[in-house]
């Protein structure tokens, strides 16, 4: 069976119903695959294959999906695969697969986008060839069909497909976004999106190509293109077809033999547009897919094409070809920018060759080279925007890669060179300015390149010189101080081979730079710093400059710092060695001169100190700190005291000397503090001792022993010191020396005997010896292995002769007579010890184990008298044992102070044995100069020691030395010889060196020439080139050189050298007030002057340019452009009266009119920049600006719209006139705005007439100017009258139609203007007569919908929407169910709801441009045209997929898809409920809180969506969703803290106005308001009621209202908390009441206007709330306008004042403090009085509405809640005569209900427990009193209580009254009245047991508290046929029982009354049974006659009756306390 059968059989098996099988053999078959097997070129197979693997994925749950879409991989890519795909379809494949994309698993995810980038790849080409009919094939792999398979297939590779068949489909961009073309790393941008064209766009791009190549309208042609053509199209046209491109360049090469200028121009201003095309293209809001241009004009006239037919030849027969590949010919920015750059600077490097050239019109003049080098600039630019500096990290594998890497080295050689060139150009010819400025733009364009490859090891090496070159120049360190040092870091990041001497000699350039700097300050601020470390760092940093400042005048400062001026300085230790470090580095400075004189002045300061004024003895002193060094005395010993400089050599033997004498002079502290510096250098300073010097005599008596027990110098020190005099070379010192040692060793224990003590004997001794290696013996041969163990036992026997002193640090000798150890024994143990020792492996075992300090006392023992005799020889093997070990340990011998004596002794002992006398000799020179020894290797590489060379050279050592310090080691390298080696260099030193000790300021202006070496002095060269790169100063020149001007050419070139350095200024540290103080007031005269020909036009024009370029880049600080607003927008402005003028001068020619339009079109484009300048500015006048609209808008009516030499004009006109209008000094006058619209109404139905693109930047402005235009009338009012005949059908057209517009920006534009229109009636009809569908609403409703539309379209849709949905009103129902219709069929909720979601995702989002193109398809692009002729129908269908998924939204679009929510939420039919179910308000809730864009940005999305949400929250069900959402919550609560009331801005103040508003209108609900409160006590509490502070501060109105309504539902919700079992929970008053207020500034602010305590600043929040809230009612009172009509913010105040009193007892008690009863009562009285002014209140007229009657309401609310549970409020108001005004006003109140219960509600709460209250109201006033007033309402509600109404008021009236019925007086006007009688005709009336309802339980308490008092009693008597009632007689038993204590007689003789007493005991409850009770015990007790009476009436029965039942009952409480009564009465009643 073959393979082709075997692969059949399995692919049959692939469709097999069984599971398993499929499975097994999709397995074989891709197993068998990758083996190797291949499929043969059949056809039917590989179909069937493809349609088995596309049906594999039917399944709801696909198997082995990697292997699935693996074998589907394999099989596209061969060759019967291929072809076979394309008969099915590629279409149809990608459909299937994306529907099966769901169930893709994501390990099989790759390999998905595998296929799909396959099968797109396939997609992209079209060819005829490729479509692949149906085969029919009978049999299976016959030759026949492969004969078919095979004839006229070619391989094509991906990315071909029909030509007849779409690139792609519209269901397929999701899966686009992937696939199209990954991102290479490190390229942000290769290719920019491909730009469709209308037949009418193709041809203006051929025709204005065809017209570049002709040289009479090149110029013509490039204008057009940089004023008009890129205003319409976007740049990267240019790049998609850049056959215009590539004619730029050669024009600017010199191709067409024209001046390069215009073709430079148009190159600048398409990279300009690029890189803005770029900006766009990044921006979210402007993110878009691009689509296919449908918009084609075919019926009107191009009159642009026509015109440029005209420049082409004349004919119009150009014929537009299909080009298949014309999306292979397009150019990546990256190449563009980087050939562009190459071709300019090969201009610009052949002019610079050029020179000198035979045609001067083959150079560059200046403004020609100020464009090119702004061209450079910004192709610079444009790379880095395209390419990222990691592009450098990666692998160039593709060829556009490498060429991008190749040509950028290109650049970067060329550029390098270009700058060497024209550095020399500039030294050769300093009047050259201009190849100055253009190598210091250049060189920053060389830095950013070397920056941006600094990971690459390609930047050639001529850019890395030339930036070396550059980083030495003086000027861009001094006046480009960034630059420089991005040079600097570049250099040193840059991974090129950079020259390390460079490196290195730079960095010591920069110390030198340094010293400079510090020299220039120290002497500057010599006199004036006091600081003791900045002077002395000052001096040690500017040492190196002495090389250079070759003054004594400086050295003196330092000296005088440093030896005199440091007595005055607290010095610290590190300040002592800053000083020292100075002065050592002057000791052994490299100048002569510098040390001679530091050292005599050192001596001076010496000699002064010791010789001068005792009276400044002490501050003397301190100068010598200084000295009292060891370094400084070693610097002067070693090299001061032995300098070859005799001037030196004596200051410094002075300064010896003098120390050395001044024991008897100096202090003690002093002395001591210099000796012990002294000390440690007299091992040097005595190798100067001799008897011919001073210096010599001073060290030698300074041993004497009485001298130097003065001096304080040791014994052993002295000894020592001798011992070193025995080695100088001196006789004479030597035999003194000796003289005394002899003396000092005279002891009769030690030998040698006194008579042996001979000088003669140590001298010839000593003088026998020849200096010898250490250790003579060393020859002896050594043991290769080290005898550690045999040195141990060596040690051991020696100790035995030995003890340890008390100390322990010492060895001494038994005490006992006969030794331990035999003399012969110690002697060859010493021997062999010192054998032993030769071997230097054992010298550390033999220092540990202690053998120093063994043999040191063997030594001591054996020059005892006593001892020598038994051992005679130990003393030398002593010796030569310490000899061997003596360098090691020579630190531990000096500490051993009687070494040298025994030393000594053994030389006097043994002055024979050479070896003893040797050794000793070498161990005392040794030990005597320890400290200075150290070892080195002489010339054979053996050890020998080394001291200091002044050692050396002055005594004789007994053993070989080397030398060392025979230099000064402080002596630091100078390495100014280096730094002066090369010119440029010394260049770069010379004038740094003048600019520190000058200033560069002065150096400009000539000054003096420093003090240095004459190679070191500035040299007029280095002045020019640093005032050539100063921009100030070159400015100045300039401007001196064009008022001196005499032709036309001098201006121009002042001018253009002007406009050069203007680029500069970004760059450099010029102080921009200098520069902008500069005379530009020379420009006058030519801005002034018309021109009067050609050239003066051309100079004016010029002018201009330079004026743009001046406001580019020039910082504006308020001076520095006031010059150019003063001529153009100001009083000078002279300028403008220009623009009217179309012919300026006589028998002006067509071409000299095409030149005065290009005059009118800078001096506008002057004029929008001074427009746009106007906005950062606070001083222009609105007249002016609209006097400058109105001159704007006549030019724009002269302009011919048909004319082609008009259309740059024109785009800048109306630009300038769409800034001037929205600019926020527009304030025009009605007749101008009229006139505005009428010209821009005509403008945008009249311009861009010829079809596709062309004009739309002109509309663009022109509906912007519109659209602000539209905005002010709308603030003004303007009736619509006036202006709606200007909308015309034809401009509302037109503006539909750019709502279709290619450019987002129009769309969004045209949809606002659209907005802006619908809200006139008047204009609703042309709108809809426009528009494609039947409304509006559904028109911006679909636009809104469209997900891959820009978000500023979308914005502007939804602006739309909102204004639609605003026109709805209660009475048009039929708009807006029409709106919700709308709404709902274009699925508005689920968009809204992506928005929102995208929003709070936070996802990030990569802004990637997608390539239109394959990069692999781009490189294929000769292939592909090869094939194209050959076939004729090869075709490339560019991707139009720009990006790689949706940007996310806006804050502008959710803000107005929050404003159309808001709306729409206000319909009375909006789905709420819907809404709120899917959730889209508690996402708009979440953003409230985002907060990742600007602060505008979230306080926008903030602001919207709190108004939407208070909106919605009007609705239950949202409230309570709202509510549960915590986190939300929190974070609102977080953007209502403290703000910045300085720094606050209005959008910030409506934000938080918003917020406090749905804040306010969600604490209704009860969830909300514990969450809140809960929120408020954990952490916000004291911010956020700080925040309602600040609101209430806030002059705004606004703020203030939301601020009180937010603080009423606060205190509302307060109020509201509850425990479960439904009583009041207090903790959240408790809370806010001790919540302290945090911030005491607003002290500042307290008790305006109070005085007394009520200044007083509130401790706790509630009382500073409460103060600015009773602050705010007096303010809003004393206005009076409550009384007038209702204000809303009184109401507010009031509102929010009584919800804080009524529920915070700190707030009362402060309003009681702050006076407020007073407060309340004068408005009340003010109310009454103007009250009064009406007459009776029965004539008042609709009372309901009355402002004082409302007022009246508010005061009575808000007293009533000031007096709740505040006693002392209470008794205020008694005493301040509240029940006057209450009487005067009773009748007023009674009008409505509203008042009627405030009114009674108010004296409810004022009788209270107050019985100055009672008495108040007992009171009677003009005939009324409150008590008879309330008795009489009492008794008329209970008349009216028969009728359906709340008994409330009744019930707040029997309550009052039983308040008061305590007071006797009140108690006697109640029981005059009808109250209790009315109430039992109620009763009577209702005649039913339920009956006794609230009002008629309130009547028995009001009986009650009446029967507690006598009168009361006998009234309630009076009524009995009402106790005995059955309804109310139950309730009246506890008045009964009160009533039968006062009046007993009369109870007991009612019969009726008894018996009701009898029956509530036998069956009342227990309530009715105690009061029952409680009246027969007050009948019984202490009545006898009662108690018969009550028997006999069969009460006391009764009694017991009730008594047995009440035992028998469950016991509690109540029972008990029935039972006690019950015992109590029944033993009284029993009682005899």
């Amino acid at each position: 069976m073959c393979s082709t059968e075997v692969l059949s059989s399995y692919i049959k098996k692939l469709s097999h119903p069984l599971k398993e099988i499929r499975e097994r053999s999709l397995q074989l078959l891709l197993a068998k695959l990758q083996l190797g097997w291949e499929f043969e070129d059949e056809l039917a197979n590989t179909r069937k294959l493809l349609e088995s693997l596309l049906a594999w994925f039917h399944a709801h749950e696909p198997t082995l999906q990697q292997e699935a879409l693996t074998l589907l991989l394999l099989t596209i890519k061969t060759k019967s695969g291929n072809y076979i795909a394309k008969e099915l379809g590629i279409k149809e494949i990608l459909l299937t697969l994306d529907k099966a994309k769901m169930k893709i698993v994501p390990e099989a995810m790759e390999t998905y986008y595998d296929v799909i980038d396959t099968l797109r790849f396939l997609s992209t080409i079209e060819s005829e060839i490729s479509i692949v009919p149906q085969l029919s094939l009978q049999s299976l792999g016959s030759s026949e069909s492969e004969g078919s398979s095979s004839s006229g297939y070619y391989n094509l590779g991906p990315n071909f497909q029909s030509s007849k068949e779409p690139s792609e489909s519209n269901n397929d961009i999701e899966a686009n976004r992937r696939n199209t073309c990954q991102s290479t790393d490190g390229v942000k941008v290769l290719l920019f999106p491909w730009v469709d064209l209308c037949v009418s766009d193709s041809k203006t791009m051929l025709l204005v190509e065809d017209a570049l190549k002709l040289l009479k309208s090149t110029r013509r042609c490039c204008r057009f293109i940089r004023d008009v053509f890129l205003r319409d199209f976007p740049a990267e046209i240019f790049l998609n077809r850049p056959a215009i491109v590539k004619s730029l360049i050669t024009i600017a090469d010199g191709g067409n033999t024209g001046r390069p200028e215009e073709a430079l121009q148009v190159l600048l201003s398409i990279t300009q547009a690029l890189r803005a095309r770029i900006l766009q293209l990044s921006s979210l809001e402007l993110i878009h897919e691009a689509v296919k241009s449908t918009t084609d004009y075919r019926d009107s006239t191009d009159r642009v094409n026509l015109e440029l037919e005209q420049l082409r030849d004349g004919s119009n027969d150009l014929q537009i070809e299909e080009d298949g590949l014309a999306a292979l010919k397009q150019i990546p920015a990256p190449i563009y920018a980087l050939d562009t750059l190459l071709a300019v600077l090969t201009i610009m490097a052949r002019n610079v060759a050029l020179v000198e050239p035979d045609n001067l019109s083959d150079c560059l003049n200046l403004k020609e080279i100020n464009i090119s080098l702004i061209l450079v600039e910004n192709q610079v630019s444009l790379l880095m925007d395209c390419i990222e500096d990691t592009f450098w990290c990666i692998e160039h594998k593709s060829k556009t890669l490498r060429d991008i890497a190749h040509k950028s080295c290109m650049v970067m050689r060329l550029l390098g060179d270009l700058l060497m060139k024209y550095k020399k150009l500039f030294l050769d010819d300093l009047s050259k300015n201009h190849y100055r400025v253009a190598w210091l733009r250049l060189v920053a364009c060389a830095e950013r390149l070397l920056h941006w490859a600094r990971d690459s090891a390609m930047p050639p090496s001529t850019l890395v010189v030339a930036l070396q070159s550059a980083q030495l120049d003086p000027a861009l360190e001094m006046l480009y101080p960034e630059l420089s040092m991005k040079i600097s870091a570049s250099l040193q990041n840059s991974r090129t081979q950079v020259d390390q001497e460079y490196k290195t000699k730079y960095r010591e350039l920069q110390k030198l730079y340094a010293s400079m700097d510090d020299a220039a300050q120290f002497m500057k601020n010599k006199n004036s710093c006091r600081d003791s470390k900045t002077v002395l760092i000052l001096i040690k940093n500017s040492l190196p400059v002495l090389e250079l400042h070759l003054r004594e005048t400086y050295l003196n400062d330092v000296c005088t710092v440093l030896l005199k001026k440091t007595k005055y300085f607290d010095m610290n230790d590190e300040d002592w060695s800053i000083s020292r470090h100075i002065a050592l580095n002057l000791m052994a400075n490299s100048i002569e001169w510098v040390q001679g004189k530091f050292y005599r002045l050192m001596a001076d300061m010496v000699r002064s100190v010791l010789v001068g004024d005792e009276m400044t003895q002490t501050d003397n002193e301190k100068c010598l700190t200084l000295l009292c060094d060891v370094g400084l005395l070693t610097e002067i010993c070693c090299h001061g005291l032995s300098s070859t400089l005799k001037e030196v050599e004596a200051s410094a033997s002075d300064i010896m000397l003098y120390l050395l004498r001044g024991r008897l002079v100096l202090s003690e502290a002093c002395w001591w503090r210099l000796l012990a510096s002294l000390l440690p250098v007299l091992p040097l300073l005595q190798v100067y001792a001799a008897h011919d010097t001073q210096l010599g005599l001073a060290i030698c008596k300074s041993l004497q022993p009485d001298i130097a027990e003065c001096m304080g110098v040791s014994m052993t020190e002295v000894t020592m010191g001798l011992v070193r005099l025995l080695f100088v070379k001196c006789p004479a010192v030597q035999m003194d020396a000796a003289h005394l040692l002899c003396r000092l060793l005279d002891d009769e224990r030690y030998l040698p005997p006194k008579e042996s003590l001979r000088t003669d004997v140590l001298m010839t001794a000593l003088g026998r010896l020849e200096p010898q290696d250490f250790n003579v013996d060393s020859s002896t041969p050594v043991t290769k292995h080290p005898q550690t163990t045999g040195l141990i036992q060596i040690l051991d026997v020696l100790k035995q002769d030995l003890v340890l002193d008390e100390l322990g640090e010492d060895f001494l000798t038994r005490s006992s007579l006969v030794p331990f150890v035999e003399p012969s024994l110690r002697r060859s143990t010493l021997q062999q010890l010192s054998v032993m020792l030769r071997q230097v492996e054992l010298h550390d075992t033999f220092l540990n184990c202690d053998g120093l300090r063994i043999i040191v006392a063997i030594l001591r023992i054996s020059m005892l008298v006593d001892d020598y005799l038994a051992f005679p020889e130990c003393a030398i093997s002593c010796v030569s044992i310490i000899n061997s070990v003596c360098f090691m340990s020579r630190h531990a011998l000096a500490k051993i102070n009687d070494l040298t004596a025994l030393l000594l002794r053994v030389i006097l002992v043994f002055p024979a044995n050479e070896s003893a006398v040797l050794m000793s000799s070498q161990i005392l020179s040794l030990i005597a100069w320890s400290g200075f020894a150290l070892q080195e290797l002489d010339a054979s590489r053996r050890r020998i020691p080394a001291l200091p060379h002044s050692v050396t050279e002055r005594t004789n050592l007994p053993f070989i030395v080397n030398s060392y310090w025979k230099t000064s080691c402080n002596a630091e390298h100078s390495s100014m010889e280096w730094l002066l080696s090369n010119e440029e260099w010394r260049s770069a030193i010379r004038v740094r060196w003048w600019c520190a000790f000058e200033g560069s300021t002065r150096v400009l202006r000539d000054a003096p020439i420093p003090p240095a070496p004459l190679s070191l002095r500035p040299t007029s060269k280095d002045l020019a080139a640093l005032r050539a790169a100063c921009p100030c100063f070159s400015s100045a020149k300039a401007l001196m050189n064009l008022e001196n001007a005499t032709s036309h050419r001098q201006v121009n070139d002042a001018l253009n050298t002007l406009e050069s350095y203007t680029h500069l200024l970004q760059l450099s540290s010029v102080n921009i007030r200098e520069f902008g103080s500069l005379p530009w007031q020379h420009m006058r005269r030519f801005l002034h002057a018309p021109p009067a020909s050609s050239r003066d036009t051309t100079l004016l024009v010029t002018l201009l340019n330079f004026i743009i370029s001046y406001i580019n880049n020039i910082p504006d600080n308020g001076t520095s452009i006031a010059w150019i607003k003063t001529y153009f927008i100001g009083n000078d402005a002279s300028v403008i009266s220009l623009l009217s003028r179309n012919e300026l001068y006589l028998e002006q020619t067509p071409q000299e009119s095409i030149e005065v339009t290009q005059l009118h079109i800078h001096i506008v484009k002057v004029l929008l920049k001074c427009v746009v300048i106007l906005e950062y500015h606070n001083d222009y006048d609105s007249n002016r600006l609209e006097s400058l609209v109105r001159i704007l808008l006549t030019c724009l009516q002269k302009i011919d719209l048909k004319n082609f030499h008009m259309l740059g004009y024109l785009n800048e006109l109306v630009r300038c006139i769409r800034y001037s209008l929205n600019s926020r000094y527009c304030k025009l006058s009605e007749d101008t705005l009229v006139q505005s619209m009428t010209v821009l109404t005509t403008t945008l139905a009249g311009c861009a007439a010829g079809g596709g693109r062309k004009g739309q930047s002109c509309r663009l402005d022109a509906l912007l100017a519109l659209l602000a235009l539209l905005r002010q009338i709308h603030e003004e009012r303007i009736p619509v009258q006036r202006w709606s005949e200007l909308w015309s059908s034809e401009v509302v057209n037109t503006v539909v139609l750019c709502a279709k517009g290619a450019r987002a920006d129009l769309r969004a534009a045209a949809l606002n203007v659209m907005a802006a229109l619908a809200c006139h009636t008047q204009l609703l009809p042309q709108l809809l007569q426009a528009i494609p569908v039947e409304s509006l609403a559904l028109y911006a409703a679909d636009i809104f919908s469209e997900d891959h539309e820009a978000n500023v379209v979308r914005t502007a849709a939804a602006t739309l929407l909102t204004t639609l949905s605003a026109r709805v009103s209660p009475h048009t129902d039929i708009v807006e169910t029409g709106i919700l219709n709308t709404l709902k069929d274009t699925q508005f909720l689920d968009n809204c709801l992506n928005i929102l979601v995208d929003l709070c995702n936070e996802k990030e989002y990569k802004n990637v441009l997608e390539p239109n193109l394959p990069l692999s398809l781009l490189e294929r692009r000769s292939e592909l045209e090869v094939r194209s002729q050959k076939c004729g129908d090869v075709h490339v269908s560019p991707s139009l997929i720009t990006f790689r998924g949706r940007p996310p939204p806006t804050a502008a679009l959710v803000s107005a898809t929050a404003e159309v929510l808001y709306n729409v939420s206000s319909f009375a039919r909006c789905p709420i409920q819907e809404w709120n179910d899917r959730g889209l308000y508690r996402l708009l809730f979440r953003c409230t809180s985002w907060s990742n864009g600007t602060t505008s940005e979230n306080q926008r999305i903030q602001r919207a969506s709190c108004r939407a949400l208070y909106a919605a929250t009007a609705h239950k069900c949202v409230r309570e969703t709202l509510a549960t959402t915590t986190d939300c919550l929190h974070n609102l609560l977080l953007t209502i803290t403290p703000f910045d009331e300085d720094t606050c801005t209005a959008e910030s103040l409506s934000t938080r106005v918003q917020a406090l508003l749905f804040l306010g209108s969600l604490l209704a609900d009860r969830t909300a308001g514990d969450n809140t409160w809960r929120l408020l006590r954990e952490a916000f509490g004291g911010g956020f009621f700080h925040s309602l502070l600040q609101c209430l501060d806030c002059d705004d109105i606004d703020i203030q209202l939301a601020s009180l309504y937010c603080l009423t539902q606060v205190a509302q919700s307060a109020a509201n908390k509850k425990y479960p079992d439904r009583t009041k929970d207090t903790s959240r008053v408790v809370f806010w009441d001790s919540l302290k207020f945090p911030y005491p500034s607003r002290t500042a602010r307290q008790g305006a206007g109070d005085s007394g305590r009520d200044d007083c600043q509130p401790e706790y929040m509630v009382e500073e709330i409460c103060k600015a809230l009773i602050q705010f009612y007096i303010k809003l009172s004393s206005e009076k306008k409550t009384m007038s009509g209702q204000d809303e913010h009184w109401t507010s105040v009031c509102s929010c004042l009584s919800s804080i009193l009524s529920i915070s007892p700190s707030a009362r008690m402060y309003g009681v403090h702050r006076q407020l009863p007073c407060v309340l009562l004068a408005t009340l009285q003010a109310a009454r009085d103007r009250l009064s002014l009406h007459g009776s209140a029965e004539g008042l007229r609709n009372a309901a509405q009355n402002p004082i009657l409302k007022t009246v309401y508010w005061v009575l609310t808000t007293m009533t809640c000031q007096m709740v549970d505040c006693p002392t409020a209470k008794e205020a108001f008694a005493e301040d005569n509240i029940a006057i005004s209450l009487n005067r006003l009773w009748p007023w109140c009674m009008l409505t209900d509203q008042l009627r219960a405030a009114i009674v509600y108010l004296l409810f709460v004022f009788s209270n427990d107050c019985p100055k209250a009672w008495a108040a109201m007992s009171n009677c006033v003009s005939g009324r009193c409150l008590v008879i007033e309330i008795c009489t309402l009492t008794s008329r509600e209970a008349a009216l209580q028969s009728r359906p109404r709340p008994d409330m008021l009744l019930l707040l009236c029997l309550k009052t009254l039983r308040h008061v019925v305590m007071h006797h007086q009140c108690r006697a006007i109640i029981l005059k009245s009808d109250v209790l009688q009315c109430m039992y005709k109620l009763r009577v009336r209702e005649r039913t047991a339920g009956g006794t309802g609230a009002a008629g339980i309130e009547w028995a308490k009001l009986c009650e508290a009446a029967a507690r008092h006598a009168d009361g009693a006998q009234a309630l008597l009076s009524l009995r046929p009402l106790l005995t009632a059955p309804p109310v007689r139950a309730k009246l038993l506890p008045a009964l029982a009160h009533v039968a204590k006062h009046r007993r007689t009369a109870v007991l003789q009612s019969s009726d009354i008894l018996d009701l007493l009898s029956g509530t005991l036998l069956a009342g409850d227990m309530a009715e049974i105690v009061s029952a009770a409680r009246a027969v015990w007050a009948l019984a007790a202490n009545n006898h006659k009662a108690k018969l009476l009550l028997r006999s009436a069969g009460v006391a029965a009764a009694v017991q009756s009730a008594l047995q039942r009440v035992q028998m009952t469950q016991r509690d409480s109540a029972t008990n306390r029935a039972m006690q009564i019950l015992m109590y009465t029944n033993n009284v009643l029993q009682a005899s």
